[in-house]
């Protein structure tokens, strides 16, 4: 998609000097109000011109494709908000979001050095080192989540076992034992979104060490979600054992 772009000018000045990463410098009375858009990464700002371009019916991808040349974010780790929204669906119109003319865009993600892509990728793209981080941080955040709700979930299963639990019907449960059971819901739910979310990562086949470590966080993931599942089979043995 054709847009120029450039540093925003401060206090309505002549826009800073050109560097090898700013397309065009324009004075600000050569602006077209209708086709701006602001953009914020770190503390850089940047205005972008949908040169005779109607700027709510600008695609998420190709909002996303400028920042990438703008920032040196590999569009694997770059997202878009706008208000409290996070910008996901990239075939979506720039209006979904009510992105009007003016609007402001934050841009979040980090731009890897050459060092570091190097270093974690198959062949030094860019886009590998990306995926390879949105990988671990699932895997991490997986990890975090078990660490933070596991403890208690284990105690209470065992106080429930020691309990020698009276029958009850499942439309009636007892605090106790709907206590295990949201807790389980509710871990389980997390993981599985986790494991959906690896499975929508997708690696070209070039990407050797990211398609290793997707699989190796599918697998980290899904013992996570087993040692919960097992504790609820446990639970349900209780219950079992309630009614005999």
């Amino acid at each position: 998609m054709h847009a120029r772009y450039f540093v925003l000018p401060k206090h309505q000045q002549e826009a800073e000097p050109i560097t090898s990463r700013h397309l065009f410098q324009v004075r600000h009375e050569q602006y077209d109000p209708n086709t701006l858009l602001h953009i914020r990464w770190n503390h850089e700002k940047y205005t972008i011109d949908f040169e005779g371009k109607v700027l709510g019916q600008i695609k998420l991808r190709d909002l996303k494709e400028i920042c990438k040349d703008l920032t040196g974010v590999p569009l694997g780790g770059l997202s878009l908000t706008f208000g409290d929204a996070t910008m996901k669906d990239d075939n979506a119109p720039l209006s979904c979001w009510g992105v009007k003319p003016g609007s402001k865009v934050v841009v979040h993600g980090i731009k890897p050095t050459v060092e570091q892509i190097k270093e974690m990728t198959t062949n030094g793209d860019p886009e590998e080192y990306a995926l390879i981080l949105r990988i671990s941080g699932s895997l991490q955040k997986s990890k975090d989540f078990v660490v933070e709700h596991l403890p208690k979930y284990v105690e209470e299963s065992a106080a429930y076992h020691a309990s020698k639990p009276a029958p009850f019907s499942m439309q009636a449960m007892p605090p106790p034992r709907k206590k295990l059971h949201d807790l389980h819901g509710m871990m389980s739910e997390n993981l599985l979104q986790s494991l959906l979310a690896l499975d929508g990562v997708t690696c070209k086949p070039e990407f050797e060490v990211a398609r290793v470590k997707r699989r190796e966080a599918v697998k980290e993931t899904q013992k996570l979600l087993d040692v919960i599942d097992a504790i609820n089979v446990r639970v349900k043995e209780s219950d079992n054992a309630a009614r005999l």
